[in-house]
């Protein structure tokens, strides 16, 4: 199954890697070349005294509204919070539905995104996507304990409730042999795993880390093999904002992000497990060499693929 695994990441990772870095770069030459007749938004934002952010409200962990305060709190919203301090600024967040984060940005309704934004080939064409990535998620399984799973391998031929549409499902179903029931949406395939008409659930990894700190599903339930089909992160800004001031900064705060452990921190305090991602992103960036930083000091050309 690891070479099912492997092949996922290098395949994804690789192209995505390559378009996102090249478009990154070509933008910024672009922008450098005409800088003068763009606004500084940085300074527009430090100006203003106030920076407003696109996150989400309804992602458990991650960007939820706290039922006492009305706020809108989590992982998220505690990055957000550090790019304003950094900036010297006040935070202003905007909630947003998953359809409204792109017009969002393309509107400038919002300085910035950072909403569980993955970063895809469609999404660069339409707006900017900040490197290194901050967080990465992919599909796993929710499955009961009493199952026993422990490589995808072990699922050949067992029912696993899904969502219809979902473009792992035939790549999982072929590559492992698993018998997926695709259902219309995800509130009808997690009552088919609740009532036992499935053996386990394809999901998104970071909503399974949310639904296990709840008791009811931790008591039966476990997410217990390795994340396939791995999609970073990005944080998402203006397209004409490639290569400004305000793209420097956010890629180097993320960097900083990186290197002093911030994001793990994060995960720990909303209870979410530390990723592969997370550990493997603060160990290359804090890695050194006999030039320096193995990465680099910020994100440049010759910065390493794989810090990116």
């Amino acid at each position: 199954m690891k070479a099912h695994h492997g092949w996922a990441w290098i395949f994804y990772l690789g192209v995505l890697l390559a378009a996102t870095l090249a478009a990154w770069l070509g933008a910024g030459f672009w922008a450098a070349a005409h800088a003068q007749g763009h606004p500084d938004r940085l300074a527009e934002i430090r100006q203003r005294g106030v920076l407003i952010v696109g996150v989400k409200k309804d992602v458990p962990l991650w960007g939820q509204l706290d039922p006492r305060s009305g706020r809108i709190v989590g992982l998220e919203p505690d990055l957000a919070a550090s790019l304003a301090e950094r900036m010297g600024v006040r935070l202003e967040m905007v909630p947003l539905l998953t359809a409204e984060r792109l017009p969002a940005i393309e509107q400038r309704r919002v300085d910035l995104v950072l909403a569980t934004l993955s970063d895809t080939p469609e999404r660069r064409q339409r707006m900017t996507m900040v490197l290194p990535h901050y967080y990465a998620s992919g599909v796993n399984v929710l499955a009961r304990k009493s199952a026993g799973f422990r490589a995808w391998a072990d699922m050949r031929n067992r029912r696993i409730c899904g969502r219809q549409g979902a473009f792992y499902n035939r790549a999982i179903t072929v590559n492992s042999g698993v018998d997926v029931v695709a259902l219309y949406d995800n509130h009808l395939a997690i009552t088919a795993l609740r009532e036992g008409r499935c053996e386990g659930l394809l999901y998104d990894d970071t909503n399974i880390v949310a639904m296990l700190q709840e008791p009811a599903w931790s008591r039966e339930f476990e997410m217990p093999l390795p994340t396939l089909f791995i999609t970073p992160w990005s944080i998402g800004i203006h397209r004409d904002d490639a290569g400004s001031p305000l793209a420097d900064f956010l890629s180097q705060t993320v960097v900083e992000w990186h290197r002093g452990g911030l994001v793990a921190d994060l995960e720990r305090r909303w209870g979410i497990p530390v990723s592969a991602y997370t550990a493997r992103m603060r160990s290359l960036w804090r890695q050194r060499s006999d030039q320096g930083w193995y990465c680099g000091a910020r994100v440049t050309s010759a910065t390493p693929g794989e810090c990116l």
